[in-house]
């Protein structure tokens, strides 16, 4: 994760998703993820918002050079710790996405797990990814779908026919970007800010990062993540929970 407000929850968000990330990242955000990712062997990949290094070390064992930023220096001491106990070659970085600590063009890929919706300067971030990526290079993302997932603007609607029931989702504040505090896991200590920006926004951001998308994915959760979460499951076959964007960054846009 990333943002300022999960420093003062680092020890609980470390201690809640454990060292390969839980249920929801492992099973469902984390492969989309990499369907639309493609190959990292060899690559130099930028793990931005990596939290405690959930995300980084599946990249690192996949042959990536991974390399994680995050703004908070409590969950990159955590996943310091844990490259430290178990050796990948990741390489973590305290560094605030919206003026990242690296060189122009210095990676293949980047990459930002739900994280966007976490950035109150979600501008200035795809601003930076377009800097630091080189010609040719890629940005892929998952985040709660900014279309129907929207905190403070969107609820589930779940209502009993005679044959069915009807899963539907009602939302009322899309266009407007706002922020909204809320929780990401249950037991959750204190709230973060969410930043809601509509898909135009994306893609006009991606844009003036020199990117353009390549990749939209609205991926419908596996088997594993319905054992563990059959409602959110029933929930998510019918309306999507995420949204999965690549973008291929080009030396020109006309």
């Amino acid at each position: 994760m990333s943002g300022a407000g999960f420093e003062a929850i680092a020890d609980w968000w470390d201690s809640a998703v454990g060292e390969a990330g839980d249920t929801f990242h492992r099973t469902f955000s984390r492969p989309a993820l990499d369907s639309a990712l493609g190959d990292v062997a060899g690559r130099r990949v930028l793990d931005l918002g990596c939290g405690n290094g959930a995300s980084t070390r599946p990249l690192a064992r996949r042959g990536a050079q991974g390399v994680g930023a995050d703004v908070s220096p409590a969950l990159i001491r955590h996943a310091r710790a844990y490259e430290r106990a178990k050796p990948l070659g990741a390489r973590y970085v305290v560094g605030d996405a919206a003026a990242l600590p690296f060189r122009d063009a210095g990676f293949d890929q980047v990459v930002a797990d739900m994280v966007l919706m976490d950035l109150a300067d979600g501008a200035a971030a795809l601003r930076e990814v377009g800097r630091v990526l080189r010609p040719g290079g890629r940005f892929v993302t998952t985040l709660f779908h900014p279309c129907f997932q929207i905190t403070g603007g969107s609820s589930w609607l779940i209502e009993d026919a005679d044959t069915e029931t009807s899963i539907s989702r009602r939302v009322w504040r899309y266009l407007e970007p706002f922020a909204e505090p809320g929780v990401t896991k249950s037991g959750q200590p204190q709230p973060h800010l969410y930043y809601h920006r509509p898909l135009g926004w994306y893609a006009a951001q991606l844009q003036a990062g020199g990117m353009l998308i390549d990749t939209l994915d609205e991926p419908v959760p596996g088997d594993d993540f319905q054992r563990e979460h059959p409602d959110l499951h029933r929930r998510a076959a019918r309306v999507p929970l995420l949204l999965v964007l690549g973008a291929v960054k080009v030396d020109i846009i006309s």
